[in-house]
């Protein structure tokens, strides 16, 4: 990304400094202000990379939508499998009722690698999801092309409150126990499970 600084930009980049600066700042300081903004409309700063970053995601998104469910489950794809590298992609098991794929009702959605430039968002979903077992809540998900094929990634969530049909001590444990670990006909079900980390300390997977 490049930025052409015209007249008016370097206006609005001057009144930007003196606001920083503060009351009663020196010339000097102004100007230290003009060069940090300056340097932050350079190509290839840190900032301007935010904003490519996000340009990509949008160019290989497929669509936003959501859906009403209640959370389950939470872990991590934090285990490599058959000499790869772990995905390191939090997964969310969300309750939305018995369909032709989700035999048990349970469905499941990931959310941005933990490792990546979103991944302090990641984690803060993570921790979102975590405190939420057992209460509905309404998913915002989008559409990732990913090498070719398109997949659900975990944009938001907001709190509808406890689910009735759950006990208000409800815990990751018994949230795994409803789980059918070795549905084939749930996508990827079987798969996922290797790659579980926590998974193996709460529920034993025959």
């Amino acid at each position: 990304m490049s930025i052409e600084i015209t007249d008016s930009l370097k206006a609005q980049i001057l009144l930007s400094a003196v606001t920083s600066a503060g009351p009663g700042a020196t010339d000097d300081q102004v100007n230290g202000q003009i060069s940090r903004i300056v340097d932050m409309l350079s190509d290839g700063s840190p900032q301007l990379r935010i904003f490519d970053h996000a340009e990509k995601k949008a160019e290989n998104s497929t669509g936003v939508g959501h859906f009403v469910g209640t959370i389950v489950y939470v872990d991590l794809e934090g285990n490599g499998v058959d000499g790869k590298q772990p995905t390191n992609r939090p997964i969310v098991f969300i309750r939305t009722g018995v369909s032709k794929y989700y035999s048990d009702g349970i469905e499941h959605i990931r959310l941005d690698r933990i490792d990546s430039r979103d991944g302090e968002r990641a984690k803060q979903l993570t921790r979102q999801a975590e405190s939420l077992i057992g209460h509905k809540v309404l998913v915002t998900k989008r559409g990732e092309k990913v090498g070719g094929e398109s997949q659900r990634v975990l944009v938001a969530l907001e709190d509808r409150g406890p689910d009735p049909d759950f006990p208000a001590d409800f815990t990751l444990q018994q949230g795994a126990s409803m789980i059918d670990w070795n549905s084939r006909k749930t996508p990827d079900r079987v798969s996922i499970v290797p790659r579980l980390k926590r998974l193996p300390q709460l529920h034993n997977v025959a």
